[in-house]
């Protein structure tokens, strides 16, 4: 389940393998987030998640969460908190999810096309300043698996969103878009250091199996969760 973790500090972010929910079962994010947590060592923490529209609308936690709930905040794709011992969750099968922490909070963000192109991790930097105070140059980010350049494969409609730097043109008038490159654009413009920023190698369309990709398998994709938390003492 747990395909990558860190601890820094305080500080804990994870992401999981490719994962379905049973039949029955009312949220497949609500679930796999609580499998994740479980193990990385945290299977009570309190998890705030959101319904993910493709946008760039910041849902903060301010109230506090009881052990082993999971809430949902209703729609956006900008997760921030400076709650001690709160987890941050988003889902994926090809978009990119951005995981921050530093200065006393943590962000989660979602980014598909539509939301790198409305700069959903910019607005995801800017509100976990707003949170917790401080300055962008003190974060850290890492970037989880998403669907590479090597297969993202779009329209000229969609490329026209993105600046030259991230789109390469294919073949049959098509284009390869590069979003991990995109979103590390906006975290870097928002001040974070480019060495505090990690980029994790894998493409979800052409790493197997262990990876959810609605462009491989469609909606027997399944999901992969992204989470982050500021452990509480």
């Amino acid at each position: 389940m747990d395909l990558w973790s860190t601890r820094r500090g305080p500080f804990v972010a994870a992401f999981s393998s490719r994962g379905e929910a049973p039949p029955g079962e009312p949220s497949a994010t609500a679930h796999l987030a609580r499998l994740l947590a479980g193990a990385i060592g945290h299977p009570g923490i309190p998890i705030a998640r959101a319904t993910q529209v493709h946008g760039k609308r910041v849902l903060p936690v301010r109230e506090p969460i009881a052990p082993g709930e999971t809430r949902e905040l209703g729609e956006g794709d900008v997760l921030v908190t400076a709650h001690a011992g709160v987890a941050l969750v988003v889902q994926t099968a090809d978009c990119v999810p951005i995981l921050l922490w530093g200065g006393g909070g943590v962000a989660a963000v979602h980014a598909g096309w539509r939301g790198t192109a409305a700069g959903a991790a910019a607005e995801g930097v800017r509100a976990l300043a707003r949170e917790s105070g401080e300055r962008p140059s003190a974060f850290s980010a890492v970037l989880g698996p998403a669907i590479g350049a090597c297969c993202y494969e779009v329209g000229g409609d969609v490329a026209s969103a993105f600046a030259g730097d991230f789109v390469r043109r294919g073949c049959g008038g098509k284009f390869r878009l590069d979003l991990k490159a995109a979103n590390r654009a906006q975290l870097e413009g928002e001040g974070l250091l480019p060495g505090n920023i990690d980029v994790l190698p894998f493409c979800t369309l052409c790493g197997g199996p262990r990876f959810a990709s609605y462009r491989r398998d469609g909606t027997g994709a399944g999901r992969m969760i992204g989470l982050v938390a500021r452990i509480a003492p």
